[in-house]
């Protein structure tokens, strides 16, 4: 049985849905056109003379000193450099610029200056080889957050490791969030600029859109959020269901899979009280907020935009197509 609105406590604010809101149509990039990318990346990052594997979901192309791999379903391109980290002895790195911080749990950051430069040592690699997305609209610099601990698990020092530079997309000022929508280089310290490590850039080209009617807040949630039947059994058992997160976003499909169209979707997270099961835990999750119907009234079909992307929905109703 489906569940209701007041069957969940939303400890944050329900987003307002516009009327209507462009699906847009997405294309992966092919082999032949990422070639040059992938050329000119493999000689920045040294890695050598590349030899090609296919496999079905990609192809990779591998040397003693690292690999790329081209993702068929999307264009996207995962790079990394096997030989970056020889000669360290732990996972604890010597940034210069770091600073101490509670910010997001990051004990360790770099000053802005320092994010400053990474962020564009990181650009200047990736915008040439048209691994960059003009729907850019973040961008930063996380460290790895690196404890010691003693014998007996006493924290005897932290510190920074390996950093991240985060590129984010939105279209249209509507945030493009999942796995298929980031632009990522990894960096390690050096005694000039820092050396990439590895890089992974997922993002499909944006096509034409088409307008979609959107329904209400609450029909929206009854397309995946009010029936997924995880939540819909812990509830049955007493379980209190808490909303911490919920976001409208457009969600873009991971690498690996097919994708033909830039959908919304909500963007959930919660947790799960302890109940007659005896058990409690947090979820993060992604839903539909679009039902098949309307995707239908637009001449927009395809399974996912009918399956649910984390696969957990019962299956769709007949009648939401009519």
């Amino acid at each position: 049985m489906p569940l209701k609105l007041n069957d969940l406590e939303f400890k944050t604010k329900l987003p307002a849905l516009p009327q209507s809101l462009p699906v847009f149509a997405l294309t992966a990039p092919s082999l032949d056109e990422r070639r040059g990318a992938i050329a000119r990346l493999g000689e920045q990052m040294r890695l050598g003379a590349l030899r090609p594997v296919e496999l079905e979901h990609a192809v990779v192309m591998a040397s003693k000193q690292g690999d790329i791999t081209f993702f068929h379903a999307s264009g996207a391109v995962w790079a990394r450099d096997a030989t970056a980290t020889q000669g360290t002895t732990n996972e604890l790195r010597k940034w210069e610029g770091t600073v101490e911080s509670t910010t997001d749990g990051q004990r360790t950051t770099l000053n802005p200056d320092a994010s400053r430069k990474l962020i564009t040592q990181a650009k200047d690699l990736l915008q040439p080889l048209g691994l960059m997305g003009k729907e850019v609209i973040s961008e930063a610099v996380q460290l790895d957050q690196v404890a010691q601990l003693d014998a007996k698990g006493k924290e005897i020092s932290h510190g920074a490791g390996q950093a991240t530079i985060k590129f984010l997309y939105a279209v249209g000022n509507v945030p493009v969030r999942g796995a298929g929508a980031k632009t990522l280089a990894f960096a390690e310290p050096a005694s000039g600029p820092a050396r990439f490590s590895g890089v992974f850039h997922a993002w499909r080209t944006i096509g034409k859109g088409a307008a979609v009617k959107l329904p209400s807040i609450e029909e929206a949630l009854s397309v995946g959020l009010l029936t997924d039947p995880e939540l819909d059994h812990y509830r049955g058992a007493g379980h209190k269901i808490q909303v911490t997160r919920l976001e409208f976003v457009y969600l873009a499909l991971p690498a690996f899979t097919r994708q033909n169209h830039l959908f919304p979707a909500f963007q959930v997270e919660g947790t799960v009280s302890e109940g007659k099961l005896g058990i409690s835990f947090q979820f993060a999750r992604f839903h539909h907020a679009v039902p098949p119907r309307a995707y239908a009234a637009a001449d927009l079909y395809g399974p996912h935009l009918t399956v649910n992307p984390d696969g957990i929905a019962p299956v769709v109703p007949q009648e939401q197509f009519a």
